[in-house]
């Protein structure tokens, strides 16, 4: 699961660095990043709880049961409360390289970014954007489970 959700932001980040970009602000990368971290966090969890109840019978064997408790078991990883949340903070980890990258290309962020010292305007917005992937996984997740009762 950390491999492929980390080959799509190593993916992203190598898109950054084209020459060829001209086109489009890399703060796109960003969002995109951010948007496809939730959702494959979110399937692969979600894939790998059904597997585990088919392959090793875990969830006494219940596809139901192992989908139920994906959303309500990543809600609580941002705390730390469960294992996902080593998954979790490795992926964003990963994110840092591309958000710095594109954060410091971009020229619709240029402008907020240069409101801080130096460099340091990139670093910090690059650490809120983890933490917005986390807030959003973390409330897709509380939502999900809501929806299901």
């Amino acid at each position: 699961m950390i491999f492929v959700v980390n080959y799509v932001s190593f993916f992203l980040f190598a898109l950054t660095q084209q020459p060829d970009r001209k086109h489009r602000d890399p703060a796109v990368f960003v969002l995109l990043d951010l948007s496809i971290r939730v959702v494959l966090f979110l399937s692969l969890h979600a894939l790998i709880y059904v597997l585990s109840a088919d392959w090793f019978g875990s969830f006494g064997g219940s596809r139901g049961t192992a989908l139920s408790v994906v959303a309500p078991t990543l809600a609580r990883s941002a705390f730390f409360e469960n294992i996902s949340g080593v998954y979790l903070y490795a992926t964003m980890v990963s994110s840092l390289p591309l958000y710095v990258s594109a954060i410091k290309q971009s020229a619709s962020l240029r402008p907020l970014v240069s409101l801080f010292p130096q460099k340091t305007g990139v670093v910090v917005f690059a650490l809120l954007t983890l933490l917005l992937a986390v807030v959003s996984l973390t409330l897709v997740a509380e939502l999900i489970a809501h929806l299901q009762g």
